[in-house]
């Protein structure tokens, strides 16, 4: 689509080949789906089997639109044969895109596979750094966490010359994309496998018992397609491989209204579906009443809307073809289709006989090269030649026209390209460093204390807090001392590159980091890296790929949604490291479930969010960002002996004081199991 001079992809969910269908017949440019594995949503109806995937990309590309596939979950070294499986489908089914989470994806990928990447959601992409290094690492494109607003994506547009997606309407995760493990630690559900559970949609409440303080109205940035197009946002992706056609239909249909004769029916959409309406917050930046949920009277609107929107006529793109023909006497019927991309086909039929009886009139001729409804084309302008005294059959004039019609399909389709898989090159061997160290996160400066300096290996602290250490410990200790960068940070990065610099200057050369960019500044001030579990490490691959990239990688925090017999397989020439204790963050959010509620005034930093079953879950905001900790803490000391020896033990300390430090690390080198904690998915069956 073109707005105001700037072309603009509509990018529609199709959880199946029905809404594939409705999605492209309605006027979308693009598709995005999943198959069988690894896609975010695995419990969509999704693709499998090669001819009917390969009918879902051709069903697009001949009306000359596109197919995004997801790739986008986290995958196990176990899981890469399958992977591979899936990436020669893809492959061979002739792809536009394929969307990755998993940075070990990436890496085969670039191995096997030319079709153009795509940075999904789930890496968390939200400010320059990341997006730049993405760029360099061969992303043609990123798609922008949802909790930007228009100035800060205009940052991250003006810096990085990258093609960026953006969500323009649908559901919002009240955490940061791939930054929510809300799902896997409650319900065993992964939503960085594709398998969440939707833990946020269920009741949550600081003081008022039936509040749902984290579900978040759906998005509808329709409004703003214009400034988005200004910016040179090169796709509006619509949320909803779940949902029915009609909500497909309708979206899309909206969207393309809007775009073409500026007006669209919001009421529409909003009973199509929503929950308490719709939400600008994040793209404006007044984050205020953004909370709904999917109310009785919200589900009698769609029941009502479903039924309009089924009557109402699909809009469809036909392929605009010009028609030339020559039915002279003595010759061969002649036909030639050029389409609107300059594809040119030519066919002949029967020889063209003197009518015996009644001959064939001209107009009757161009009446039956016409009749193209079954096809995917509409004739823009037709001349030809047709003698005088002719006769031509009626099943000769379709037989030539289906047979010109049928040629130009195959060029159609046969003009984007397919490919063979190509060798994947397997992590050499990899002689894992000696590690075994005890290293301590600090989340809160006023937890530390000279006790866990002289215990602890290494030790982290927030990077914002530096200043708030005692210089004289920051001299004894620099060389134990590192810094944590916050793993979401929505603010300009100088603000991180002046304290890392000050950090420096302290003499400390640690430096932990949760996503690809804010590694890349650390690495570029060469300090000693550690990346954090926010990155999502999950199999050997992501750790070669990390290797490669970044020159002063030390040690690499793998996921917590992992289990401890994979985490052991883990090639690296790198140290590994697993958290074995803390209270692990769930969710990080962009807005305060517990401002929401009760407002800042009201709060003394020290609250918790309480579902149904009365369980708390503390939530403490830096100011950005609002993390929510689970009920537990995590604690596998009594199962150390399965994991192996080589591998750093990771505390993480959130505001436990110096008896509960000392108690914590006394139940560590007993190895026994502190009273109300959980082990997490280490010991879990993986889903």
């Amino acid at each position: 689509m073109i707005v105001n001079g700037n072309e603009i992809e509509i990018l529609a969910p199709a959880g199946s080949f029905e809404n594939l269908k409705t999605a492209i017949l309605s006027g979308a440019d693009s598709v995005y789906f999943g198959l069988s594995n690894f896609n975010a949503r695995r419990n969509a109806e999704n693709f499998s089997g090669f001819e009917d995937i390969k009918e879902a990309v051709d069903f697009c590309h001949l009306r000359g639109k596109k197919a995004h596939v997801t790739l986008n979950t986290l995958v196990y070294d176990n899981e890469i044969q399958d992977l591979v499986k899936e990436v020669e489908v893809i492959n061979k089914a002739g792809f536009d895109a394929i969307i990755v989470q998993d940075l070990g994806v990436i890496n085969i990928l670039k191995q096997i596979s030319k079709v153009p990447i795509h940075a999904s959601t789930q890496l968390s992409v939200h400010n320059v750094s990341d997006a730049k290094k993405l760029k360099d690492m061969g992303f043609d494109r990123v798609v922008l966490s949802r909790e930007l607003s228009l100035n800060e994506i205009k940052r991250i547009m003006d810096e990085v010359d990258v093609e960026v997606e953006i969500f323009i309407h649908g559901a919002l995760c009240m955490s940061v994309s791939g930054q929510c493990y809300f799902s896997s630690a409650l319900g065993e559900r992964s939503g960085n496998r594709g398998l969440c559970a939707g833990v946020c949609r269920l009741p949550f409440h600081v003081k008022e018992k039936g509040r749902y303080d984290l579900s978040l109205k759906d998005v509808c940035y329709i409004d703003y397609i214009e400034e988005f197009a200004d910016m040179g946002i090169a796709s509006l992706k619509i949320e909803g491989r779940m949902k029915s056609k009609e909500y497909v239909k309708c979206v899309v249909s909206e969207i393309r209204n809007k775009i073409e004769f500026g007006k669209y029916n919001k009421k529409l959409l909003k009973d199509v579906f929503s929950r308490s309406g719709f939400t600008d917050g994040y793209i404006t930046g007044n984050r205020n009443n953004m909370f709904g949920i999917r109310s009785k009277e919200d589900k009698s609107y769609t029941k009502a809307a479903i039924e309009d929107i089924r009557n109402k006529d699909i809009y469809e793109d036909k392929v605009k073809v010009d028609i030339k023909y020559d039915f002279s006497l003595g010759k061969n019927s002649y036909l030639e289709i050029i389409d609107e991309d300059k594809n040119i086909v030519s066919v002949k039929g029967d020889m063209i006989e003197e009518a015996k009886n009644k001959p064939t009139a001209k107009e009757n001729i161009e009446k039956n090269l016409l009749k193209l409804g079954s096809t995917v084309y509409e004739i823009n302008d037709m001349e030809g030649k047709a003698d005088n005294n002719i006769f031509v059959p009626i099943s000769s004039i379709n037989e030539l026209r289906r047979n010109a019609t049928d040629k130009l399909d195959k060029i159609r389709i046969s003009k984007f390209p397919v490919y063979d898989i190509e060798k994947l090159i397997k992590p050499k061997d990899k002689r894992r460093p000696i590690g075994g160290k005890n290293i301590a996160v600090i989340n809160d400066i006023n937890t530390l204390n000279e006790f866990i300096l002289d215990y602890f290996d290494e030790t982290y602290i927030p990077l914002f807090e530096l200043n708030k250490l005692n210089k004289d410990l920051i001299v004894k200790y620099k060389g134990k001392l590192g810094v944590e960068i916050p793993r979401v940070y929505f603010d300009d990065e100088a603000n991180i590159n002046k304290n890392l610099l000050k950090a420096k200057e302290f003499g400390i050369k640690k430096g932990l980091a949760h996503t690809i960019g804010k590694i890349v500044l650390l690495d570029k001030l060469d300090f000693e890296i550690m990346t954090g579990f926010g990155t999502n490490i999950t199999n050997s691959y992501s750790v070669d790929l990390l290797e490669k990239e970044i020159h002063n990688l030390k040690n690499v925090t793998l996921s917590f949604e992992n289990i401890i017999n994979n985490i052991n397989k883990i090639k690296s020439n790198t140290e590994l490291s697993i958290i074995v204790y803390g209270y692990l963050p769930l969710m990080t959010a962009r807005n305060c479930p517990v401002k929401e509620e009760i407002g800042c005034k009201n709060c003394n930093k020290k609250l918790s969010l309480n579902d149904r079953m009365g369980k708390k879950f503390r939530v403490k905001c830096n100011g950005q960002t609002s993390e929510l900790y689970n009920t537990y803490p995590l604690c596998v000391f009594d199962r150390l002996n399965k994991l192996d020896s080589d591998i750093n033990k990771i505390f993480m300390f959130n505001d436990e004081n110096k008896n509960d430090i000392k108690n914590i690390i006394k139940h560590y080198e007993n190895s026994e199991l502190l009273n109300d904690s959980t082990r997490g998915c280490y010991f879990r069956k993986l889903l």
